[in-house]
């Protein structure tokens, strides 16, 4: 008694000046669960002191919190001194989880909280309570229960052991609940400061990677700060930018370091040989129909759309007509190589596609009235250059776009997007390839 009274009482001010160590030295390790039971706790105090007086065993690897290969009477005076730290922790703010069920976000406060999948997005509130490193946890309204033992790195890392299921590693973010909102799940394409950039974002996680820069990649997940977004790489560094919501499908972020960077969402899908982005069908130089598509002429949805624009029109005092509507890869072909003959194919490929080209094979555009520089100044091109996205309808080539479309301005040239997608990129003021950030090009 007298020797386990002389271990217990050994002063904690000795030990510092002997050696110099700190919780997170062990904990990090997990060297304090000396009994191996997954938590630690005065428990493994009390195996500690057995095993120093020879009085019982202790897990091999356990026991050094000093590292100076011997376990010895310092070490139990600095693991006294962690219990008593650590002891009297209870979580609060928000931490982020790893390695246990995908990445978590957790919130506590004064017996409460509530945790979010990072990946889904879904959530769950719970109560806790804590008593000697562990937790008990009642699971939202079904009253689930489960518990795990906290072991502290430090104040700002601890791991969670999960009783029978496994170790979620935490990391403090702030004292405050954090703001999700809507998760920007997709897939984006960058442009700005940092050239081009590629992010899959699933809720509240994804990946990026640099088109030119094959070290510049990583995964991270991120949340919302009042108009910040921040976020958290896998080594748990913040980085935190102004976000700007722009539409459904563009953002602007402004780093810390003042850069800025344009995130466009683009969803490439392909069926039947047939390109959708955005789940907008989608041809020009760089996307190109099957020869053997085609709906033999104005899908009936274009074809209402146009009818009602018509009657608008109509109302107006103005006559709107289809002068061109469906055409078959095989009658664009021709019409295409007489154009070639006469001009050439460089001066041909400004105003004519060539077959498979054509957004006039997909029967959802049309050329109205006349498809000649004649229509440029008359009523019926200033209307429909005003009015026709309220049809769902957009002027696919529009002026100043050239560069960006393949083709010369053709205020007759209409393609029917839908309501909800042409109010989109009729207000954005950008080209239907500026909008979904694709190019158009022959290869």
């Amino acid at each position: 008694m007298k020797l386990i009274y002389r271990i217990l009482s050994v002063t904690a001010a000795a030990v510092t000046a002997a050696v110099m160590i700190t919780s997170n030295a062990f904990a990090a390790e997990h060297r304090g669960d000396c009994n191996n039971d997954k938590a630690v706790n005065s428990k493994d105090l009390l195996t500690l002191s057995s095993f120093i007086l020879n009085e019982g065993d202790m897990c091999e690897g356990c026991g050094d919190f000093n590292g100076d290969g011997v376990v010895n009477v310092y070490d139990v005076v600095i693991y006294r001194r962690y219990l008593a730290h650590t002891l009297s922790i209870v979580p609060s703010g928000t931490w982020i989880g790893r390695d246990f069920d995908g990445t978590r976000f957790f919130s506590f406060k004064d017996g409460y909280g509530h945790y979010v999948n990072a990946e889904t997005g879904d959530s769950m509130g719970f109560d806790f309570t804590a008593e000697d490193n562990e937790l008990e946890f009642t699971l939202g309204t079904a009253g689930t229960t489960a518990a795990a033992d906290i072991i502290w790195k430090n104040d700002l890392f601890f791991d969670f052991e999960w009783r029978d299921t496994g170790c979620e590693h935490l990391t403090f973010l702030c004292e405050d609940d954090i703001e999700l909102n809507e998760p920007l799940t997709g897939f984006y394409v960058t442009g700005g400061d940092y050239s081009v950039r590629y992010f899959d974002i699933k809720g509240y996680t994804g990946s990026y990677r640099a088109r030119f820069d094959e070290n510049d990649k990583g995964n991270y997940c991120y949340y919302f700060r009042g108009n910040n977004i921040v976020f958290i790489d896998e080594k748990n560094y913040a980085k935190k930018a102004a976000f700007t919501r722009i539409d459904r499908d563009h953002f602007d972020l402004v780093w810390e370091n003042g850069k800025t960077e344009h995130f466009t969402r683009r969803e490439v899908t392909v069926k039947d040989g047939i390109t959708y982005i955005n789940g907008i069908l989608i041809v020009n130089k760089t996307y190109a129909l099957p020869s053997n598509y085609g709906p033999g002429g104005l899908t009936p949805e274009t074809q209402a759309a146009f009818n009602e624009m018509q009657a608008a029109a109509a109302s107006e005092g103005l006559s709107l007509k289809v002068c061109s509507g469906f055409r078959s890869y095989d009658y664009q072909a021709t019409l295409y190589n007489s154009y070639v003959a006469r001009d050439g194919k460089a001066k041909a490929d400004t105003f004519s596609a060539r077959p498979g080209h054509s957004e006039h094979q997909t029967g959802l555009a049309a050329d109205i009235n006349m498809a000649s520089d004649a229509f440029l100044n008359t009523p019926e091109a200033a209307w429909l250059a005003e009015n026709c996205w309220k049809y769902g309808f957009i002027i696919r080539y529009p002026k100043g776009k050239e560069d960006k479309t393949g083709y010369k301005y053709e205020p007759w040239h209409v393609r029917y997007l839908g309501k909800e997608n042409a109010k989109l990129v009729y207000e954005s003021g950008l080209c239907l390839e500026e909008y979904l950030s694709i190019a158009s090009s022959y290869s």
